[in-house]
């Protein structure tokens, strides 16, 4: 468990420094995008793409990094109105199935990035191998998965007080 707890811990600090890299990115893309058009006169056609790429995989890491932090949508209202008892069934069912879930459209997403067409496909703008943009669907889910187990196993020593709090403790 604390194998576990580790590595869940480890790759939410490496999901942080990617948000915060992609962040930056998407800034300095957006403003270039402005500066070259409106003040140079001299659009750049890859600025949007690459800030459309960049939120894709904030959508996918930040994901993951929500159901680290406890912050994905639940239900909270029935949740704290019952007992210890089912308190933690819920959180077994639930983190079960988002095991389930998440394990399962990985699998799917790994397959489908490894057809020699999506392989060979290259973006318009930005001329780059469209593995990059869709590898974030495998790599955020399979995040996702790892916080999820780790939280499973947190739930079958559940308490009575909240398993899924700031950096998953």
């Amino acid at each position: 468990m604390k194998l576990l707890n580790t590595l869940s811990d480890a790759l939410f600090k490496i999901e942080k420094v990617i948000v915060i890299l992609l962040m930056s990115v998407i800034l300095l893309s957006i403003v270039l995008g402005v500066v070259f058009r409106y003040f140079l006169n001299s659009p750049l056609t890859w600025t949007d793409e690459l800030a459309i790429y960049m939120l894709i995989w904030i959508t996918f890491v930040g994901g993951s990094m929500s159901v680290k932090n406890g912050k994905a949508a639940s239900l909270d209202l029935v949740f704290d109105q019952v007992s210890v008892k089912w308190q933690r069934i819920f959180l077994i069912a639930g983190y079960g199935f988002v095991i389930i879930f998440s394990a399962i459209v990985t699998y799917m997403a790994i397959k489908w990035i490894s057809n020699p067409a999506v392989l060979t496909q290259i973006s318009p703008g930005l001329k780059i191998s469209m593995f990059l943009p869709y590898l974030s669907i495998p790599f955020g889910l399979f995040c996702l998965t790892i916080h999820a187990v780790n939280h499973l196993v947190q739930a079958f020593i559940f308490t009575g007080t909240k398993v899924h709090a700031e950096g998953g403790q």
